[in-house]
């Protein structure tokens, strides 16, 4: 039996898949669900630039964004 919180969460996320209109989040949602294989991989810089944010923000010397100011400064450079 599943706990109610999974259960909720469960249906919070099917609440927004229900929204969303572009294709090709839809095609990456179904990717991820149906355990394809991705075709993205980052380079070895890359994947070292991801390493260090990490540990900077695991150690606490980057205390990251919300997603309101992320959302934000996207959709403002969305529309530059």
């Amino acid at each position: 039996m599943q706990s109610a919180n999974l259960l909720q969460q469960k249906l919070e996320l099917i609440e927004k898949i229900i929204h969303v209109d572009d294709q090709s989040t839809l095609d990456f949602l179904k990717s991820i669900l149906n355990d394809e294989p991705s075709e993205f991989k980052l380079s070895e810089e890359q994947q070292n630039i991801v390493r260090e944010n990490t540990e900077n923000y695991l150690s606490g010397k980057d205390k990251g964004k919300s997603w309101d100011e992320i959302k934000s400064k996207l959709i403002s450079k969305r529309n530059e």
